[in-house]
């Protein structure tokens, strides 16, 4: 049964490839992560990206209802882009 992500960034229920994605995403080098915009109280959320130590920020800003689903589809595309390729390290 997929997790339920409740935090002050909103809700999302990831379905259970999407957990797949996020668990091998982790497995091979790959996490992704919110930042706050501001402290305290945000209204606004980054996603960090980090390959193998090498962090970027997403380009967009996230509002609160958006940041789990967005973290969810950049997983869901590096696992497509890198499950048949060695680019990634194992860790």
């Amino acid at each position: 049964m997929p997790r339920i992500k409740v935090s002050m960034m909103g809700m999302y229920n990831a379905e259970d490839y999407e957990e797949d994605a996020r668990m091998w995403c982790q497995k091979h080098g790959i996490r992704i992560y919110p930042e706050p915009e501001t402290r305290g109280s945000p209204a606004a959320w980054f996603l960090i990206i980090e390959i193998n130590g090498n962090k970027n920020k997403a380009p967009d800003a996230l509002k609160r209802n958006e940041v789990w689903q967005k973290m969810y589809e950049y997983y869901m595309y590096y696992y497509k882009k890198y499950q048949n390729e060695r680019k990634v390290n194992k860790l």
